[in-house]
């Protein structure tokens, strides 16, 4: 009896020695981990400005944040941003924080500091017992610009005369580089672009007066470097105003009976027991959607100027309707509906090819509501051209086409009542007339000479 009571003390002793050896391991697994905080930045820009907030996570899962120190070092002196300590349940299970959100904002001129590269320094520790229990540490060191004054921007060409829903170019040139920079007409801006060949740095920004915008909207250069600071400066430009034609549609029972059933429900949201009632669904909903769709095709553009001399024209095509004529429909002898026509309709033999107006980059094939089979080319430069209706589309997606390129053919896709061509020109999103566009001497008054002299440092 006393052997087996001896026996089984020996087995409790081992049992309870393995269970504090398994126990030790896994503290000191823990506590010994390797693994240092996780710092995440949201938003650390590699420019402060004059008020600069820094927002950041830090994170250890393991064994909790034991502190989090910042610094901000130029020209030899340092200035401590941000220094927290943060507490520990005790010295076997470690910090009793584990993630951290962080606010702080830089001021570097209040703290002494010039215009000019730094560096900012980021120190994080933790509750493990590596390193003689000082925990692991994270370091993060970053080159960073201070930057208090916003860029200048210096007018480089000498005239800049725009029509009421047409285009135009400004030359320019920045103190600075600004990742933002360009012209900004009423409430829509408009992106430059560095003038390919020039070694001192001009910039072009194309931009347009939408077909609403009259002779006193604002136009003004604008900029903002990577520190944030904005700059808007004014430059001569003279504004044409325009009156725009008006026409009047008359909408037949035969062509609501034919083209109505083309057009699926879902497309707009009221609801439509008629054909009439479907038409002016389509008519202002699915207009409205079409419209924006081309603007989000056409908001970013290629830098690279492809296009040379004037724009194509369909050829033998008559014009059936001008550049944002107001459209005013009747059915059955009374108004129903208002529109703007934002392009050019030409009319030659029913399905005839259709060249690319010069040369670009395709960037969207494919059906768009009203417009129906349609081709947008980015010829650069913010500048786009669409051709809509199609019956059919020979050019690929992502393809470069070369000036008189057969793109497709004339047909009477979307809301067409007849085989045609609804010829468009967009800037950054913005209808502009075509006709402008098909004249040489307007090109070259209005655009290729401001690039040419910049090229030429004139």
């Amino acid at each position: 009896m006393k052997n087996r009571w001896e026996a089984f003390k020996k087995q409790i002793f081992f049992v309870v020695i393995f269970l504090l050896v398994v126990g030790l391991s896994a503290v000191l697994y823990f506590k010994l981990e390797g693994g240092p905080p996780a710092v995440a930045f949201q938003g650390f820009d590699e420019a402060i400005r004059a008020d600069h907030e820094l927002r950041l996570k830090v994170s250890d899962p393991k064994s909790g944040i034991r502190s989090v120190n910042i610094t901000l070092e130029k020209d030899g002196k340092t200035v401590v941003l941000f220094d927290e300590t943060y507490p520990a349940i005790n010295f076997i299970v470690g910090g009793e924080i584990f993630e951290k959100d962080l606010t702080t904002t830089i001021k570097p001129q209040e703290q002494g500091f010039s215009d000019g590269e730094a560096t900012f320094r980021l120190t994080a520790r933790d509750y493990s017992w590596r390193n003689w229990w000082h925990g692991n540490k994270t370091i993060i060191e970053k080159p960073v610009l201070i930057d208090f004054h916003p860029p200048r921007i210096e007018v480089m060409s000498p005239q800049h005369n725009i029509n009421q829903g047409g285009a135009c170019l400004v030359v320019y040139k920045l103190s600075e580089p600004c990742p933002e920079h360009g012209v900004r007409v009423g409430e829509n801006f408009f992106q430059g672009y560095p003038v390919e060949g020039d070694k001192d740095g001009r910039m072009a920004c194309l931009f347009a007066l939408d077909y609403r915008q009259g002779k006193e909207t604002e136009i003004s250069l604008a900029a903002t470097d990577r520190a944030g600071n904005s700059v808007k400066s004014g430059f001569y430009h003279h504004i044409r105003g325009k009156k725009f034609k008006s026409d009047q549609i008359q909408l037949s029972e035969g062509f609501l009976a034919q083209k109505m059933p083309e057009f699926d429900n879902s497309l707009f949201t009221a609801a439509a027991s008629s054909p009439i009632e479907k038409f002016l669904a389509i008519n202002r909903e699915t207009r409205v959607a079409d419209h924006e769709k081309f603007k989000g095709i056409s908001k970013t553009s290629d830098g690279t100027m492809h296009w040379q001399g004037t724009f194509l024209r369909l050829p033998n095509a008559a014009s059936r309707a001008a550049f944002a004529d107001h459209r005013d429909y009747h059915y059955q002898g009374k108004s129903v509906d208002n529109q703007v026509h934002l392009g050019v309709d030409l009319a030659s033999l029913a399905h005839s090819p259709v060249p690319a107006a010069n040369a670009g980059k395709v960037v969207f094939t494919g059906p768009i509501g009203i417009y129906g089979e349609t081709v947008v080319i980015d010829h650069g430069l913010g500048l786009f051209s669409a051709y809509s209706h199609l019956s059919g589309i020979q050019a690929l997606q992502g393809q470069m086409v070369n000036r008189g390129d057969i793109i497709g053919n004339t047909g009477t896709t979307g809301l067409a009542g007849g085989d045609h061509l609804h010829y468009g020109m967009l800037v950054a999103g913005v209808f502009v007339n075509p006709v402008e566009w098909w004249d040489p001497d307007w090109i070259k008054n209005n655009v290729t000479s401001k690039i040419e002299a910049a090229k030429s440092g004139a």
